[in-house]
């Protein structure tokens, strides 16, 4: 059973694939590539790669694109059952003995994303059904460590294992004092060794900040808006409209009572705060540049009161944010009209600071 699941999953993540690659840029496509080539075959997010091999492997991938990109997603059977490639939350009731988990949603530039994974745990908090999973049996290029899709969240181990490895990398060729403050908190010395103990210590380290990003999609969850899926939809084709729309939802949650910011301030946890600044990138990080100046401040004096209103003063200008575009979006519901908010809200976004 497994096997015929895998694979059916494996031909809608190529097909997803070849109909979206294009919305990557070169490097961000290699980059791609070498991780979901790391996954297939098994191999540690710090595995070296064979290049000839991987070449290869990417070749035989391409060629096969123009094919799949007319292709339709297949039906998915479970048992004696079959579902729509997007029903996870019926997959995954067929699936609750056998220790997998799938996952079907849509990513950036609303390419179409599907996994099938080992199951960790799965718990209900606000309603929602929680999975955590770990190894990763088949996805497509796209990656998210955390996913809200309906009534269920997927916390994924391996990709955020991934995401934090390519952070810790970084220390190496950049200064960052919120990343060496992060990664010292979490217990790695400055200089580690890609050993066993580095390997423990990087899963911990995954398994610890899941909590975090779990915050995120219960705050995400409670901040919902029912338009926002429709206005999302009308800005695709526009890259810049989107990030924006993406952001200002990502930092609506961030920064809400339910949210990770609370939490971290609430736990007065400096090392999960420097790993999320860190972590911000693109509109998120321009459009908040509070969290950084009140984590410089809490770094010269420890008073987190100065984070937490950096939070609630960012809360209120990313809901106000999100208020204006959906009051623009209510009025007729165009694509101009709605598109023209968010760049009226562009033009006051500012340069990264």
């Amino acid at each position: 059973m497994n096997e015929t699941l895998i694979n059916d999953i494996k031909f809608n993540c190529d097909v997803s694939d070849a109909k979206y690659w294009g919305f990557y840029s070169v490097c961000g496509l290699l980059m791609r590539y070498r991780d979901l080539y790391r996954s297939e075959r098994g191999l540690k997010p710090w595995s070296e790669i064979n290049r000839a091999d991987i070449g290869a492997w990417i070749e035989k991938k391409e060629t096969r694109w123009p094919e799949l990109e007319q292709q339709d997603f297949r039906c998915l059977t479970v048992g004696d059952e079959k579902f729509p490639p997007f029903d996870a939350a019926g997959i995954n009731r067929a699936l609750k003995e056998r220790g997998l988990v799938y996952g079907a949603g849509y990513g950036m530039y609303m390419k179409p994303s599907f996994f099938l994974a080992e199951l960790r745990s799965t718990r209900k908090i606000s309603g929602l059904t929680v999975y955590t999973s770990g190894k990763e049996l088949v996805r497509d290029l796209f990656t998210s460590p955390g996913m809200l899709q309906e009534q269920d969240i997927f916390l994924r181990l391996e990709p955020l294992t991934v995401l934090l490895l390519y952070k810790h990398s970084e220390l190496n060729s950049r200064h960052s004092s919120a990343l060496e403050d992060a990664f010292s908190q979490y217990g790695f010395p400055q200089r580690q060794l890609l050993d066993s103990t580095f390997e423990q210590r990087m899963e911990s380290a995954a398994e610890r900040y899941a909590e975090v990003l779990l915050a995120h999609e219960l705050a995400e969850a409670s901040e919902e808006t029912p338009e926002w899926k429709d206005i999302l939809s009308l800005a695709e084709g526009d890259r810049q409209a989107e990030h924006f729309l993406r952001a200002v939802k990502d930092l609506l949650a961030d920064t809400s009572e339910q949210g990770p910011y609370k939490m971290i301030i609430t736990a007065q946890d400096r090392g999960a705060l420097g790993l999320t600044i860190a972590l911000t990138e693109g509109y998120r990080k321009v459009l908040f540049p509070e969290i950084r100046e009140a984590y410089a401040a809490l770094c010269r004096d420890p008073d987190w009161t100065v984070v937490e209103r950096a939070r609630k003063a960012g809360y209120e200008r990313f809901r106000s944010q999100r208020d204006d575009i959906v009051r623009r979006y209510r009025t007729d519901g165009s694509r101009e009209n709605t598109v023209g908010a968010i760049k009226d809200l562009l033009k006051g976004s500012g340069p990264a600071r």
